[in-house]
């Protein structure tokens, strides 16, 4: 057999299996916190995924207590127990927002445990990298954040893709698409004002998953949340513009 007809033969394999699982519906586990439970993002997730050139079902899950870290989850048993019980197609976690700054052996060593848990039910592990804090927070006094948002997001993005290297977890670069859009679409605000993302940060959050969960693009996807389409298609070109392996 030629290259060209292994290479097609594997691109036609893969389109089925994947359409395969699509047709059949995939399943999320979130194991996350406040950053994920303002404004439902797996909701979000789920609608516009199910509104996406996939029109894929997703059932959605989600154990996300405000301010839990991954210790915090293991240790109380909920979201382990969620995990066995659910057995879904995705495990996603997401650290509080300076856990991997202030306790990162902790950090590390929990999201490991979680990752072979869930490789026992060949469920994929997805690490939702954060944003940082905004100017002006209280952490910034803080020895830990090196002081501002740049340089939190910059210790933020490596630690994450470190950690999902060393692991062999997958990383969904949330906060990278945060510092994109912050220099594309500098009107789009994606904080509340505290630490917690508006709708459209939500928005971009969900669309940054579903390429790295689908492997597929967000763009044309015609569930828009509260948000005017504008904003929303903008949003999607960012998700589907900023790169999924970056520099570590």
């Amino acid at each position: 057999m030629s290259r060209n007809c292994k290479v097609a033969l594997a691109v036609f394999l893969w389109l089925s299996a994947n359409a395969a699982t699509m047709a059949a519906g995939v399943s999320v586990l979130f194991v996350e916190n406040s950053l994920t439970q303002a404004n439902d993002l797996p909701t979000v997730f789920k609608r516009l995924a199910a509104r996406s050139a996939l029109h894929v079902d997703v059932d959605v899950n989600s154990t996300t207590p405000g301010g839990a870290f991954l210790y915090d989850h293991w240790r109380s048993g909920v979201a382990l127990g969620r995990l066995r019980e659910l057995q879904p197609n995705f495990l996603i976690l997401q650290g509080q927002s300076i856990e991997t700054l202030l306790a990162p052996r902790k950090f590390n060593y929990y999201a490991s445990l979680f990752k072979t848990d869930a490789d026992r039910i060949s469920a994929k592990t997805i690490l939702f990298s954060t944003w940082a804090r905004p100017a002006g927070d209280p952490y910034y006094k803080d020895v830990t954040s090196d002081g501002s948002p740049a340089e939190m997001q910059t210790r933020l993005n490596s630690a994450y893709a470190l950690l999902a290297q060393n692991i062999g977890a997958t990383l969904a670069p949330v906060g990278l698409g945060f510092e994109r859009a912050r220099n594309d679409a500098p009107a789009v605000e994606l904080l509340d004002g505290t630490q917690h993302p508006s709708p459209a940060g939500t928005y971009l959050a969900a669309a940054i998953l579903f390429r790295v969960i689908f492997n597929s693009s967000p763009v044309g996807s015609n569930y828009h949340a509260s948000l005017p389409a504008t904003t929303a298609e903008t949003l999607q070109r960012i998700a589907n513009a900023i790169p999924l392996n970056p520099a570590k």
